[in-house]
């Protein structure tokens, strides 16, 4: 854990700025599920995006399970600011444990549907959610590892959400048969 708290502590003596004070919890406001939840419920409304709605809507209840439900109060890991106090936040204390990010694993999942369906806003979506993902260790909310998991995690979720889209709503093409009369 002294490497983890190495690179926060470099974090935060080397990029802290009035800048950043400002942009980083908005950044991490951005990332806390409220995008993902309406970009989802959106996408199902119209007929061409519902597949990627409904990979992402899927993505969003299995890492809510997974991060929320079930790692979260498994590891409980407290938070890098409650172990190490000689640290005063920017933003308002988080109420549940560390590890993993979810800020880091929605984002991530989210980049990972959106890359299935379009690289070029996949990438760009990637890049977005590293800033999500950095904004939660300049905020000293996260060690390292929780935003690695975090990261790891939601990708794989995204994966399988998005193959089992996939699997379940396979269109089935009846081939017209010849028919000689």
């Amino acid at each position: 854990m002294d490497w983890e708290f190495y690179i926060l502590n470099q974090i935060r003596q080397n990029w802290t700025s009035d800048f950043f004070d400002t942009m980083m919890p908005l950044i991490s406001l951005i990332g806390n599920g409220i995008l993902w939840v309406l970009t989802a419920v959106i996408c199902l409304v119209f007929k061409k995006t519902r597949p990627f709605g409904r990979s992402l809507t899927a993505s969003l209840l299995m890492g809510l399970v997974t991060c929320s439900l079930i790692l979260k109060p498994i590891v409980q890991r407290i938070r890098p600011y409650d172990l190490n106090q000689t640290i005063s936040i920017i933003v308002q204390a988080e109420k549940d444990f560390s590890f993993p990010s979810g800020h880091t694993f929605f984002a991530f999942g989210t980049a990972t549907i959106i890359f299935m369906y379009n690289k070029a806003l996949g990438i760009a979506a990637y890049l977005f959610a590293a800033l999500i993902a950095f904004s939660r260790l300049y905020l000293y909310v996260h060690f390292p590892t929780d935003i690695i998991c975090g990261m790891i995690f939601g990708i794989l979720i995204a994966v399988a959400a998005y193959k089992i889209e996939k699997m379940l709503f396979v269109k089935t093409h009846t081939p017209k048969m010849n028919t000689y009369e």
